[in-house]
């Protein structure tokens, strides 16, 4: 929210709405126009702070979510029902499954609030505000204008981790598509519900979709709506009515909607760490095996990974890069493999693969029961290190925290950074003394507070002198954009053999990044160019050879052709309908060099035609062992 210089604003007094009058009511009968939903009023108020810095699925204005207060009874004689301030009570017995499926544990005797809807559901942490704290309401319509209220803190909870109900679908997915297609058809159904001819032109349908043209909406209008060549306008098929109102909004819910946005904010989120719209959402350990860490967290893979994990199908890392805390308080959704790919904390390859884990393993690299144990065993310790500190009471002051020294913070910075917060995204440019972030999320940005970039630029006087102009520039994003394309266009220039240190620090480590890709991209060449030379056989280590070669230390290749002999000359690896042979043998024997593996190259791939059949072998010639050969009679 933001303020106008010298704006004047008259807070009203807000609306009193008697509850007797609410009774017996539905929810439309309740919340009848959107003035209903402000906090213009006397209705109670629960302010909800999310502990993630980017919650992968948020609701929009006017959806609802239930608070439910799951209570685990501490046996079967307990009758206790604790009715909590706000939300609905729900006992589970004690042998019932967690609410939060294997990723939370409710004790017996234990209470825990969740928020819940038909996309999430994350556990809620009771918290009291302070009395100077208040809500500051402006309600703004088109007849009124904007209305001012303030309003005390009631009710503050701290939303922690979300876990998704519903999958988000990836950017070239169906259900995309199907959405697109589902929203023109509640376009010009209101359309037609509003003319009325109740026919419609193209272009009034083009108006809402602004990256589209009438010919493609009218390829899409073909399915649903048939064309008046009389006046050149569209209309319902015979024998249809148009749908009512409640049909045509359920063609798109909500939920779907806020489903699509969570798809864009993560693809925009993407194309703002640098990566290009062709990153697709196949799936499989192969797809994710080249992708970076920005990518594996995009809300289409999270999502999907976790509801495979609730169902057995798949494991999540729990913790390193996709911890969105940064602090070992929040699990990670990036997959990992079932069969041995899951480390406890602290726990690395190598310890995996120590000679005495391996004897007690049976010679296995990993036990199934012991990596199962292990997997539950860190779940319940992030789960229990999340509600210790969401829970936590204790305010951090921020004079405190400017009091620190400068190193000390780098240090404390150091300490909880995760390899994302060192990438270049919008989550890295957030200010670390922002009063909107959580205790959760404030603690996790990058070192980027109050960067800023200062551009000297030369401008052309009438005269014909030059005068330097400084520009400053504070948005996060413009500032990437530049430092990337300087430096793109600065090594552009660089010369490999010229690259020497120029004692600044900066510039030196940029050259030297630029080495090593150079050298990693020169390395993968020749890794593919020996992949494919070995394929043909004509390499191995730096002595190019030939298939079959007595001095090759390489097992011959076999040849895929067929065994059979020739029906007019004899040969092998031909037959008599076949004109084409394989090289002459001789040929096939000789070791050669570099400069002759061409020439065999070449002339080893023509079409080399049947002895009998080009004159080089006469009937006469052809050996006795032959199948179809006919000997003189014995006498």
């Amino acid at each position: 929210m933001s303020f106008h210089r010298n704006e004047k604003i008259l807070f009203n007094r807000p609306r009193h709405v008697k509850r007797k009058h609410l009774k017996g009511k539905d929810t439309f009968g309740i919340y009848g126009n959107t003035q209903d939903l402000s906090l213009g009023d006397n209705s109670s108020v629960l302010l909800l702070e999310y502990s993630e810095e980017f919650p992968t699925i948020m609701s929009n204005f006017g959806m609802g979510s239930r608070i439910i207060n799951y209570y685990r009874r501490k046996n079967a004689e307990d009758s206790a029902r604790p009715k909590m301030e706000i939300g609905e009570t729900n006992l589970l017995m004690p042998q019932d499954k967690s609410p939060f499926s294997i990723f939370g544990h409710i004790d017996p005797g234990e209470t825990s609030p969740a928020l819940y809807n038909g996309m999430y559901k994350a556990p809620l942490f009771t918290h009291e505000a302070n009395n100077s704290d208040f809500i500051v309401v402006r309600n703004t319509t088109g007849v009124n204008g904007p209305s001012w209220y303030l309003r005390h803190i009631e009710h503050l909870r701290v939303v922690g981790q979300e876990f998704p109900s519903l999958d988000v679908p990836g950017p070239h997915s169906r259900k995309v598509t199907t959405a697109a297609k589902n929203r023109l058809k509640m376009i010009s159904y209101r359309l037609l519900q509003k003319s009325r001819t109740h026919k419609i032109k193209v272009s009034a349908v083009t108006a809402h979709f602004t990256d589209s043209t009438d010919m493609q909406n009218r390829q899409k209008m073909k399915e649903f709506m048939q064309f008046d060549k009389t006046g050149k306008e569209w209309e319902m098929r015979s024998g249809e009515a148009i749908p009512d109102e409640e049909s045509i909004r359920s063609m798109v819910k909500p939920e779907d909607v806020c489903l699509l946005e969570s798809m864009q904010v993560g693809q925009q989120h993407l194309q703002d760490a640098g990566f290009g719209q062709g990153d697709d959402d196949a799936e499989g350990d192969a797809a994710n095996q080249g992708r970076g860490t920005e990518q594996l967290l995009a809300p289409w893979f999270t999502t999907r990974n976790f509801l495979n994990a609730v169902q057995g199908k798949a494991m999540l890392e729990l913790h390193g890069e996709g911890d969105p805390s940064g602090r070992g308080e929040a699990f990670s959704f990036i997959k990992t493999s079932m069969k041995g790919g899951f480390k406890a904390m602290g726990e690395s390859v190598e310890d995996r693969l120590d000679a005495k884990k391996m004897k007690e393993l049976g010679g296995h690299s990993y036990n199934v029961a012991r990596q199962q144990r292990s997997y539950e065993e860190s779940i319940r310790r992030i789960w229990d290190a999340q509600k210790q500190s969401l829970s936590s009471v204790q305010e951090h002051s921020d004079t405190e925290k400017d009091d620190m020294d400068l190193d000390d913070e780098e240090d404390l910075q150091a300490e909880i950074q995760t390899p994302r917060s060192d990438a270049e995204t919008p989550a890295s440019s957030r200010r670390k003394d922002d009063e909107t972030m959580s205790q959760l999320s404030k603690y996790s940005s990058g070192s980027q507070a109050g960067k800023i970039l200062k551009i000297i630029r030369k401008h052309l006087n009438p005269d014909g002198s030059f005068s330097e102009k400084q520009e400053t520039v504070k948005g996060p994003r413009v500032i990437r954009q530049y430092l990337k394309r300087r430096k793109e266009r600065h090594l552009a220039q660089v010369n490999l053999n010229e690259i020497k240190p120029t004692g600044d620090a900066e510039q030196d480590r940029i050259h030297q990044q630029f080495l090593i890709d150079e050298l990693a991209r020169l390395e993968r060449n020749k890794d593919r160019r020996l992949a494919r030379d070995k394929q043909k056989g004509l390499r191995h280590g730096d002595v190019v050879i030939s298939p079959g070669s007595p001095s090759s230390t390489v097992p011959p290749v076999k040849s895929t052709g067929t065994q059979r002999k020739c029906a007019n000359c004899g040969q092998q690896g031909h037959i008599k309908t076949n004109k084409k042979c394989c090289a002459p043998q001789p040929l096939l024997s000789l070791h050669v060099d570099r400069l002759d593996a061409l020439f065999f190259h070449i002339f080893a791939g023509k079409d080399w035609l049947c002895p009998m059949l080009n004159g080089t072998l006469k009937a006469d010639d052809v050996p006795g062992d032959s199948p179809f050969a006919m000997g003189a009679p014995a006498v």
